[in-house]
């Protein structure tokens, strides 16, 4: 399993599309305080309008959303859009033909609820490995590194040099950090 302190760098803001206000501040608060970027949809209409004008590093849907659209159908919706977007169904559906078509229209995991907050965590961030991996390929994963200063604290960062051009959150002061293309 791959280090989960570097999930930072390879998730900075997580789209949610969930319709249950609890569940959507319970989401939120958790993925903030692990200094986080989120954006909500409370359904496909939104998500998708989210996933055009924010992309996001990695999506977290429910299967049942309001009105015609399922979350399946955005799934498979968004995929099309960018097939290197990492995406979660977590939901309250646990059946092995639920699964089997979240799978089918794109799915990158499943997860059911109720479930442990720091379980969701790590399937983020080994999700988002995994796509990161079909995306650049085995032979990356051996990469260099490369360090650079947060402009806000001073604190010294060290990332992979694939992440170069993204941002990640300072993990001492949480401010948004873009990775330099020389470092």
């Amino acid at each position: 399993m791959a280090d989960l302190s570097s999930i930072d760098a390879v998730v900075s803001r997580v789209l949610v599309v969930e319709n249950d206000q609890d569940e959507i501040d319970f989401i939120k608060t958790f993925l903030e305080h692990k200094k986080m970027f989120v954006d909500i949809a409370r359904d496909a209409g939104q998500a998708r309008a989210a996933f055009k004008m924010h992309q996001p590093d990695f999506v977290i849907m429910d299967v049942m959303l309001p009105n015609e659209v399922t979350g399946f159908e955005l799934c498979e919706r968004l995929k099309q859009e960018n097939i290197n977007i990492p995406m979660l169904m977590l939901t309250a559906i646990d059946m092995d033909d639920a699964r089997d078509l979240a799978t089918r229209v794109g799915a990158d995991g499943y997860m059911t609820k109720p479930y442990d907050p720091e379980e969701l965590l790590r399937q983020m961030f080994e999700i988002a490995e995994k796509c990161w991996r079909r995306k650049f390929g085995e032979s990356a994963v051996e990469e260099e590194k490369i360090s650079f200063i947060c402009t806000e604290c001073n604190k010294k960062l060290r990332v992979k040099a694939s992440h170069r051009g993204r941002t990640l959150n300072c993990p001492r002061c949480g401010q948004p950090v873009m990775i330099p293309f020389h470092g």
